[in-house]
């Protein structure tokens, strides 16, 4: 829902351009499909359909008696140079009807929001070539809008044996399998650190159950980081290293600065 917004001002943004609009249009298509980003607490990502399922896939959708964005306001937008712009997004959530996506009356009281800060990089017809983006107290957005706190024990017990792991075994069959059983899959997470929102890069469970929302999407790629080895996402990182490897990441060492270009 972020990137929709802000993209609606990068389109308005890389129409500056001479270019014609077929031509902006195809030639923009062409190079978000090698887009990249981080995004914390959750990691990196490379490829525009690594980018978009977790801009999208992991957004809180409409549902017949839960909780979606029903609206996302872009607070501030700012660009010094055509390349780079800088954004603040609020992510309106509250229960919605799951037919028009507007917000259940009555239920305002209910609202929270989450902030998307981030900065963006774009090549010359606006597509966006790369991103940085922070999610700032998601740990605290969690617990105001579940009503439940993740640091209690019994909580963590109920979200791996009665959520997390009866997703994984749903949606992870076949080849995508990764535990023999149920119990298996509750023996192993157990034993794993249970993690917070507010850093879910690691081997851990939160970051398992962000990820086991995208196995009904791509289940060859998205089972195993709910898997016993966190299939390279879930998987403890280098604080040094991991948070900062922008040349390999984005390809230059400084995307962001506009005397870059």
């Amino acid at each position: 829902m972020a990137l929709i917004c802000v993209l609606g001002l990068v389109e308005a943004h890389g129409a500056l351009e001479t270019h014609s609009h077929d031509h902006t249009k195809n030639f923009a298509a062409r190079n978000l499909l090698t887009a990249a980003g981080r995004i914390t607490p959750l990691g990196n990502f490379t490829g525009f359909q690594d980018s978009i399922e977790y801009f999208f896939g992991l957004a809180p959708v409409p549902q017949a008696t839960g909780e979606g964005i029903f609206e996302a306001d872009v607070v501030a937008f700012s660009s010094e140079c055509p390349e780079v712009a800088s954004s603040v997004v609020y992510l309106k959530v509250g229960k919605v009807n799951n037919v028009t996506g507007g917000l259940l009356p009555g239920a305002e009281a209910g609202v929270s929001i989450l902030k998307q800060v981030a900065f963006w990089r774009f090549d010359a017809s606006g597509a966006v070539l790369n991103y940085e983006a922070w999610i700032p107290t998601l740990e605290l957005w969690n617990q105001v809008s579940t009503g439940v706190s993740n640091e209690d024990p019994a909580v963590q017990h109920a979200q791996i044996t009665q959520a997390l792991c009866p997703a994984i075994q749903q949606n992870c069959i076949g080849a995508d399998q990764q535990y023999s059983d149920i119990d298996d899959c509750i023996s192993q997470l157990s034993n794993k650190t249970f993690g917070t929102f507010d850093e879910v890069w690691g081997d851990n469970i939160v970051c398992r159950q962000i990820h086991v929302v995208l196995t009904t999407i791509r289940p060859d790629i998205h089972c195993p980081h709910g898997g016993p080895t966190g299939g390279n996402k879930c998987v403890d990182i280098d604080y040094r290293v991991d948070y900062f490897d922008d040349e390999q990441l984005f390809g230059i060492a400084n995307p962001f600065l506009c005397s870059t270009y």
